[in-house]
């Protein structure tokens, strides 16, 4: 039987604090003292979301054959939970962890840290953030349908050492061998509408939030870089941004930029302001290139600003 996940599938979001670090490490200065701090951030934040794509395309291997739908980045006011898969007769709720090392989780003390290089280090339970995200569903959808919290490692390197933990935790490997055994455990069960809680679970997250930047203390680097030339600043003429390194040329890497602009600085830009943030002299190109974007205008002539859209055109770590 085709599963439901085959006829649609929620694509996840990179998280906006991804985006947004992402492009003030791109504007920080490789010598300024905040930078190997923030560059670990976005390390840390990129392959956390690759773990939670790694888990999402084996649950769409797992949902061509078997009836499901899968919530991604669940979100309310006070929770952020990974995933929440519905099956017929149960709900199993996901909290993904994309580390390595020698892992540790302690159901008594509540401990849970990992071992990497002879170096320890504690982090948050995730057997916690379970429970508190199955007594916020529950609270959501009441106590007629099961919960089911399952811990899923996708980094494969992790070597699990759990202790006195009821719920499962497992290596993103044993998922679907744990869907089957929890589909046969609940084969009795009274089944539910698959689609009545997926759509109620999805009315009950709150519309996208506007963020607004923080102020930045130190100086933010000025140009359009070379997408293949760290923190080089290319050069426009004829319609084309070019690199003075390695001559690559393209017609829309201002687009970076300006998404870079909006995340750090703000939603609407002034042809001066472009001009300034990226190293641009000439007024009139400055104009053409603004005019091209298609973006909204607010404003007259002398007044004039552009709207910058919501954009994700950084897709790896730089």
């Amino acid at each position: 039987m085709k599963g439901l996940m085959s006829l649609h599938i929620i694509e996840r979001r990179r998280p906006y604090r991804l985006i947004y670090q992402q492009a003030l490490l791109a504007r920080t200065s490789p010598s300024h003292k905040s930078y190997p701090l923030l560059k670990e951030k976005v390390r840390r934040r990129a392959a956390g979301f690759a773990g939670e794509i790694q888990f999402d395309r084996v649950c769409g291997e797992y949902g061509e054959e078997m009836q499901f739908r899968l919530i991604p980045d669940f979100k309310t006011a006070t929770h952020q939970i990974d995933a929440i898969c519905i099956f017929p007769s149960f709900i199993a709720i996901v909290e993904v962890k994309n580390i390595s090392g020698h892992i540790h989780m302690d159901g008594t003390n509540r401990q849970f840290f990992r071992i990497l290089n002879g170096v320890m280090t504690g982090m948050t339970n995730p057997d916690d953030q379970l429970y508190r995200h199955e007594k916020l569903v529950r609270r959501l959808i009441g106590d007629k349908v099961p919960i089911i919290g399952i811990v899923v490692f996708t980094n494969s390197s992790a070597i699990l050492e759990i202790k006195n933990i009821k719920r499962r935790v497992i290596h993103l490997s044993g998922l679907p061998f744990v869907f089957d055994e929890l589909v046969s455990r609940y084969r009795t069960s009274p089944t539910i509408e698959i689609e009545h809680y997926f759509n109620s679970l999805l009315s009950m997250q709150p519309p996208l939030q506007i963020h607004t930047p923080p102020l930045i203390s130190y100086p933010l680097l000025e140009g359009v870089f070379c997408p293949d030339c760290p923190y080089t600043k290319m050069n426009y003429s004829r319609n084309f941004w070019r690199c003075p390194l390695c001559a690559r040329k393209q017609a829309d890497a201002h687009l970076l930029a300006l998404q870079d602009y909006r995340l750090l600085i703000g939603s609407t830009i002034s042809n001066l302001e472009f001009r300034r943030f990226t190293g641009m002299q000439s007024r009139t190109n400055a104009w053409a290139i603004l005019q091209s974007c298609g973006f909204q205008k607010i404003g007259n002539k002398k007044s004039r600003r552009y709207v910058i859209p919501e954009m994700d055109l950084r897709k790896s770590s730089d």
